[in-house]
């Protein structure tokens, strides 16, 4: 196919457009202008009161302790260090938020379009109560009222080898050698490496059915997995377990953590449900009735046609809602999570004066985390698109 090259513009058509243009430039020099002028005149009283400027203090000794830390971190660790531990706690909450936020919301969206009127007024309830309800208040409630309430470590709820107290909720942790965990990375290589294989075969052959493929990928794992067992000397559980007034080993969940995640995903599940609902109601109803007329009724016929279909609609809503989740975790701060606001806007900018850079890491973590998800909700909505050949 051959490119046809664009036509010139003429200069009765340049003479009319000039003004925009030189507006337009003045305009863009105006505002570079304002922002050197601001930044010299900031530089000058910095350097009058002796504030020394730059991210050299990100190399220096933390000097204190963070709670959860889900790398190793103390207090002869590095400020960067800190940063990394607070980012990966903020993205923790968000992603385990943002699960069981998506899953509630996705009950209650297909609640409120029951037939049965108890389920959808349930629903329907859910959705008025707790999004009319703020998220401060929320996570206040879970944090200071229902976790409080919760028996000491001596008398702590055991579910098998899993502890919840007032202290949190502690799990098994799996513990790896060095040996264990180049085994694993390499399972799961090899498993990656072959399921992409098996779908392209699979294309290339005109296959159809999803179920078949997820029963393809579990005996897949499974094999991939499997020489993993004559190893399992490399691999020991630690289970928690309360000695007096503190529980040992295992991996701690605290309570921060779990009224933190609670207040945003039941706040952002009203949403999300909303936005569910009206992509559900888009899906013509002769789908419902197509899929009975082959056997898929109830749960099967909403996971397998409706479902794929209203996602199609409701991503692009849902990934504002999203970025809405992962920026109202900076509420974490009111609790004392150790997430992004409460140990770089908050304890790093104490310790090393350095305000203006704490607060622009600040902000270039939490637009990066926000740009991460619009990204992948981006890819994941043009992936379901080519799946239904669009």
């Amino acid at each position: 196919m051959t490119a046809h090259p664009r036509p010139r513009l003429s200069r009765a058509v340049l003479l009319e457009r000039l003004p925009g243009y030189v507006g337009q430039l003045v305009l863009l020099g105006a505002v570079a202008w304002l922002l050197w002028r601001g930044f010299s005149n900031f530089l000058v009283n910095a350097h009058a009161h002796g504030v020394s400027m730059g991210y050299g203090f990100l190399r220096g000794e933390a000097g204190f302790e963070i709670a959860q830390a889900m790398v190793p971190f103390g207090p002869a660790s590095s400020y960067w260090d800190a940063i990394v531990v607070a980012t990966l706690n903020t993205l923790l909450v968000v992603a385990l938020a943002g699960v069981l936020g998506t899953l509630i919301a996705l009950l209650v969206a297909f609640g409120r379009l029951s037939a049965h009127p108890l389920i959808r007024g349930a629903s329907t309830a859910y959705v008025e109560l707790f999004r009319n309800i703020p998220l401060l208040l929320q996570i206040f409630f879970w944090y200071f009222s229902a976790i409080a309430l919760l028996p000491g470590v001596g008398d702590s709820f055991e579910l098998g080898a899993v502890l919840l107290n007032n202290r949190g909720l502690f799990l098994p942790r799996l513990l790896m050698t060095g040996t264990a965990v180049w085994s694993v990375v390499a399972a799961v290589v090899v498993f990656a490496v072959l399921f992409i294989a098996l779908r392209r075969v699979r294309r290339a052959r005109g296959a159809a059915g999803t179920g078949t493929l997820a029963l393809s990928a579990v005996l897949l794992l499974a094999l991939c997995l499997a020489p993993l067992a004559l190893m399992h000397a490399q691999f020991a559980l630690d289970r928690p377990s309360a000695e007096g007034f503190n529980v040992s080993g295992g991996f701690a969940l605290l309570p921060e953590l779990i009224a933190l995640t609670l207040g945003l995903s039941i706040y952002n599940s009203t949403f999300l449900a909303e936005i569910f609902r009206a992509g559900i109601l888009s899906v013509p109803r002769g789908q419902t009735e197509a899929a009975a007329t082959v056997g898929l009724t109830g749960v099967r016929a909403a996971v397998l046609v409706v479902l794929p279909q209203a996602l199609r609609l409701a991503l692009p809503p849902a990934a504002g809602q999203y970025q809405t989740l992962a920026k109202a975790s900076s509420l974490a701060a009111a609790i004392g999570y150790p997430d992004i606001m409460q140990i770089v806007g908050g304890t790093v900018l104490s310790q090393t004066g350095q305000a203006l850079e704490a607060m622009a890491l600040v902000v270039l973590l939490y637009a990066a985390i926000n740009l991460v998800i619009a990204l992948v909700v981006n890819l994941a909505n043009r992936r379901l698109l080519r799946s239904q050949g669009r």
